[in-house]
């Protein structure tokens, strides 16, 4: 998946156990990035995502 806010892929964003992320990913690591935190594309997990 794509950060909501960078665009890029949720591998290339460092783990972090303080993200709000469903992924637990915080900073991107691409450089020149200002992205410090991974949003999630999705805002709610529901029963048709289960």
């Amino acid at each position: 998946m794509n950060c909501k806010r960078c665009h890029h892929t949720d591998s290339i964003h460092e783990p972090s156990s303080e993200s709000h992320s469903f992924l637990k990913a915080g900073k991107c690591l691409i450089p020149n990035c200002t992205c410090k935190q991974y949003l999630d594309p999705i805002d709610e997990i529901d029963e048709e995502l289960v």
